[in-house]
């Protein structure tokens, strides 16, 4: 627990800040925050001439500290974040198995809602106007279709080498899981923007739940089971978590 603040001023090291708090502490800490303000804690009986030759001995190290604080902070900043369960489309381009595609929305006689993936873009044909909204409906159907499609093969593949067998897959978007498997029924489920990720994401997602077939827990035997089938599985999650459709 934080010791009481007994008092506390503002110095200034030619130009810089200091927040200086006097407590009852046996050491003199200092410190910078994120936002890249200044903190020094000093014991009650230090004087402000102590305090001050301190911060002189320390200012080469403080001024490097608080250059690299303030990049990290502005890096952040400019640094596009991605939160599970957004839909990843920007307007302008789709994801298919970790690659970015330009998508391309052409007004057709085809069937309306129609898509045909091309080597570097996605051609999504429509009869009548679409609004934002519909587009994004739209590229949210496309990376359904293409898990359904795919995960239905995958499933089938791997279910029989693996010596079980899935009732039925359902795909939709998630905001916290990639996939389930209701052991009971037999039922999969997978993530409508396993999509976006490349193939071997949506391969260990398909060999993980069809593992709690044979294992309903996370067990050692479960992962045992994984690592039986699919023995770079490690490798396939850490890409899972850290890859980001910007």
């Amino acid at each position: 627990m934080n010791s009481r603040i007994i008092r506390e001023t503002v110095l200034n090291l030619h130009g810089l800040k200091i927040k200086l708090r006097f407590k009852l502490v046996k050491n003199i800490t200092l410190r910078i925050k994120e936002t890249g303000d200044i903190f020094l804690t000093a014991p009650v009986g230090m004087s402000l001439s102590e305090v001050q030759q301190f911060l002189e001995s320390r200012e080469q190290w403080l001024r490097q500290k608080l250059q690299q604080v303030l990049q990290e902070k502005s890096q952040q900043k400019q640094e596009p974040k991605y939160s599970m369960g957004e839909l990843p489309f920007d307007g302008q381009y789709v994801w298919l198995w970790g690659k970015r595609l330009l998508a391309n929305f052409l007004l057709s006689g085809k069937k309306h809602g129609t898509y045909e993936v091309q080597a570097d873009v996605v051609c999504f044909y429509y009869r009548s106007e679409l609004s934002e909204k519909a587009r994004c409906a739209f590229v949210e159907f496309f990376y359904k279709q293409e898990v359904s499609d795919r995960g239905e093969q995958l499933l089938q593949a791997w279910e029989k080498k693996m010596g079980v067998r899935h009732t039925g897959l359902k795909v939709h978007r998630m905001k916290t899981r990639w996939g389930s498997c209701n052991v009971r029924t037999g039922g999969i489920n997978l993530n409508t923007l396993l999509a976006c990720w490349p193939e071997k994401c949506l391969e260990y997602i398909v060999v993980h739940e069809l593992a709690h077939l044979h294992e309903a827990n996370h067990s050692p035997r479960f992962h045992a089971i994984v690592e039986r089938y699919l023995p770079d599985w490690r490798e396939r999650k850490k890409m899972l978590l850290a890859f980001k459709p910007l």
